[in-house]
């Protein structure tokens, strides 16, 4: 006990004494003796209130563990208000919208070989899976209604899937996009009536099949090209750079990107609407600009032991502009079907991912007089997922993926009728639950088999190592 609290002790022990006595054991003095008698009574017990608050708080003010034994009651109004101040600190006056601010930096070292050269670049993850900052809020209209809002900063410093002028290839290091507002909504939700974005934002379809892979590697390795250096250029058997990128071999039409899978993996405005969750599965469906819409199904739970989900989505898009990436000589008319899954033992950790999808251009003439072609893609990963260190999951994996006849514009200007190509991996990568990290070591090969072009190409190799820190 210390001296703050022997004082008030003593005090209270002494203002108790008489209190103490029994009621039939005290003699009242009868008429105004006893009303002054009373008063007495009552001035005791609120000098006791104010000397016990007096003493708590200073206490609390010399003592957080004597402070803390004081008991939760004291001090209720005062920690109330704390937490209130902490919790408004970020909104700067406005108490009716939250605000939190997530997002994650991922940045990757990667060694290339392409059969001639050999070098290292540092570069990030590509747009939609990049180093970003994320604002969000919400605020409750009424009983199972919100509003809220979306910001999504990312940053496109060393953005190895950009093309054109300055585009990260065997002679170019490095690039740098800055900031990007990659995505500004605001939405009404419903708990019975589901939620309504407007905004840019991913839309219906988005990622319909990737997004399904829950091993914790997929924004580190996944199907697209956004992180594959897709303008690296082939060479052919002579060894000298062609004209043709890997990235004209995993050519979307639907977006005019050479994104490999998830041909429509890149946001723009629109509207969304998704259903509320039933038993694990939800429904969404868009509309944006160029008579552009997407609906999507989706499931995720667990089931006799397994950990699962899958997604399916369609896109149709009806673009009339001739100009811009794509230019075509009529209207540009792509469909894009999608669907993927994953399923993960929980009990051992093993789990099998893969990803389907399939474009139609509905022969679409392009500018140059050549012929969009239908196209197919698919892709597995399989590995296990186990936290055997105990400073978190340990995810050992492969992967594999074929991109069917997805031949950008300057490919069929070259000649190229059909393609292959191949893409055969895998890594390892080590969470930090602690620090919300995880570390990885990947490995990539591509190879190719274009047809209606007399050369044959050599394959290129992709070591890379990065983290990836959330927060």
């Amino acid at each position: 006990m210390d001296f703050a609290q022997h004082v008030n002790t003593a005090h209270v022990q002494n203002e108790q004494r008489f209190d103490s006595i029994p009621a039939g054991a005290r003699v009242d003095p009868p008429g105004p003796e006893r009303v002054q008698m009373e008063r007495a009574r009552s001035e005791r017990k609120t000098r006791r209130r104010l000397m016990a608050a007096a003493v708590g708080l200073a206490v609390a003010a010399t003592s957080p563990v004597a402070a803390a034994d004081l008991g939760t009651g004291c001090c209720a109004d005062l920690e109330s208000r704390i937490a209130e101040l902490e919790a408004t600190a970020a909104r700067k006056g406005n108490r009716k919208v939250s605000l939190s601010i997530t997002g994650y930096i991922a940045q990757e070292i990667t060694i290339w070989d392409d059969s001639v050269e050999r070098n290292a670049y540092i570069h990030g993850m590509g747009p939609t899976q990049a180093s970003n900052i994320r604002f969000l809020g919400q605020a409750k209209i009424a009983p199972g209604w919100n509003a809220g809002y979306l910001m999504r900063i990312q940053d496109l410093t060393g953005n190895a899937f950009a093309g054109g002028t300055g585009a990260i290839d065997q002679n170019n290091a490095a690039r740098n996009d800055n900031l990007n507002i990659q995505m500004s909504l605001w939405y009404l939700q419903s708990d019975s009536l589901g939620k309504l974005s407007v905004g840019r934002q991913a839309h219906a379809a988005k990622s319909a099949a990737m997004f399904t892979d829950l091993s914790g590697t997929q924004i580190i390795d996944n199907y697209t090209f956004l992180a594959g250096f897709p303008q690296f250029r082939l060479r052919d058997t002579s060894g000298a750079l062609s004209n043709l990128t890997w990235g004209q071999l995993g050519f979307c039409y639907t977006q005019g990107v050479p994104l490999g899978g998830d041909c429509n993996g890149i946001v723009m405005n629109g509207v969304r609407y998704d259903t509320p969750t039933f038993g694990g599965f939800s429904f969404s469906a868009s509309w944006g600009d160029d008579d552009f819409w997407e609906v999507a199904a989706r499931y995720a739970g667990e089931m006799a032991g397994f950990k699962m989900a899958f997604g399916i989505g369609y896109t149709e898009m009806r673009d009339e502009m001739t100009t811009g990436a794509i230019a075509v000589l009529t209207s540009k008319q792509s469909d894009f079907f999608q669907t993927g899954g994953y399923v993960q033992h929980i009990g051992t950790g093993l789990f099998l991912h893969g990803a389907y999808g399939r474009e139609f251009n509905n022969d679409t003439i392009l500018a140059n007089g050549h012929t969009q072609l239908d196209s197919e893609q698919w892709y597995v990963k399989g590995g296990i997922r186990r936290n055997w260190t105990g400073l978190g999951a340990t995810i050992l994996y492969g992967t594999y993926g074929a991109y069917l006849d997805q031949l950008g514009p300057a490919a069929l200007a070259a000649g190229a009728t059909s393609s292959t190509l191949e893409r055969f991996g895998g890594g390892i990568a080590q969470e930090f639950d602690a620090a919300a990290t995880t570390v990885y070591l990947k490995y990539q090969r591509y190879e190719a088999d274009v047809d209606g072009i007399a050369d044959d190409f050599k394959a290129a190799d992709f070591f890379s190592v990065g983290a990836l820190v959330n927060f």
